[in-house]
């Protein structure tokens, strides 16, 4: 009897709740070094902790011949498209937060002008969001065990949070995001939970049964996206329910977005590349 021969691999399926993805691997040395990602101007913008920084694909995945460098960073660690035209990057290792606008050129920066310290802005930061009131949220998550907050104009308001596990204590706020209820959602990396809270740092609650959360994203019905080191990757309704669980390919999915059809985008490492889980639609997507 003959051994069949195979061209190509299938492909591989996954489903968060009653949606189910078809899962794209996008590789290639240009996504070497990767750590986060996001859908900005109709294109996937990927943040590199080597220069060239910053790298462009086309929402389907192909590989564009785009790419900036930001030269006054040292490492970068998170990417978010925060509306307006501007995207905000965040520098880990050079202590500072970065604003850019449509073209990718810094506007504005939050930083501490290279004297990082305990408990005040910034000593290796994480994540920064902006608020539906144009506030600014910053996880300083691996030196501070803290969020900032900043007003619109970038000066410091607040500080919440310290060292520790109890509600409102961290340990590495590693990625923050608003939820569809409003509530400003902080993985709490070390502590294995998402803590809630409203918009001047009060706890509201916690999500539990994550295992080192590592990035969150919300879809455009407000779903929940939560990527932690099992790996997998849980989706919760507004309410914090889970509904849906899977696992995600590589060793760490270290960065989320989402684009408007619905489209999933992991920045994974390890191997390192770019992961697109498509939405099926219509009878095959049941």
């Amino acid at each position: 009897m003959s051994t069949p021969t195979h061209t190509e691999r299938p492909t591989a399926y996954v489903a968060l709740g009653q949606q189910r993805y078809r899962v794209q691997h996008v590789a290639d040395t240009g996504l070497i070094g990767l750590t986060d990602v996001a859908i900005f101007e109709d294109k996937i913008v990927v943040l590199r902790r080597r220069a060239p920084e910053l790298v462009m694909l086309a929402l389907d995945g192909s590989i564009l011949n785009q790419s900036v460098e930001l030269p006054q960073f040292v490492c970068g660690h998170g990417l978010r498209a925060i509306g307006d035209n501007q995207i905000v990057a965040t520098d880990m290792d050079g202590h500072k937060i970065v604003l850019l606008d449509a073209r990718l050129r810094e506007i504005a920066r939050m930083d501490c002008k290279e004297h990082p310290a305990l408990g005040r802005p910034f000593n290796h930061p994480c994540d920064c969001v902006r608020g539906a009131d144009g506030r600014y949220y910053v996880a300083d998550g691996y030196g501070n065990s803290v969020v900032h907050i900043f007003d619109a104009n970038l000066h410091h308001l607040k500080t919440f949070g310290h060292p520790g596990s109890t509600p409102g204590a961290f340990s590495t706020p590693h990625s923050l995001i608003f939820d569809a209820q409003g509530r400003l959602c902080v993985a709490d990396r070390e502590n294995n939970r998402v803590q809630q809270f409203d918009a001047e740092g009060n706890w509201v609650g916690q999500i539990e049964g994550v295992y080192k959360p590592m990035s969150l994203a919300l879809t455009p019905d407000g779903m929940l996206l939560v990527s932690d080191q099992t790996p997998r990757l849980s989706a919760y309704d507004p309410t914090g329910q889970l509904i849906g669980r899977c696992r995600t390919f590589s060793t760490y999915a270290h960065g989320l977005a989402v684009q408007k059809d619905g489209t999933i985008a992991i920045a994974e490492m390890n191997p390192d590349r770019i992961t697109l889980w498509v939405p099926v639609s219509g009878v095959d997507g049941h």
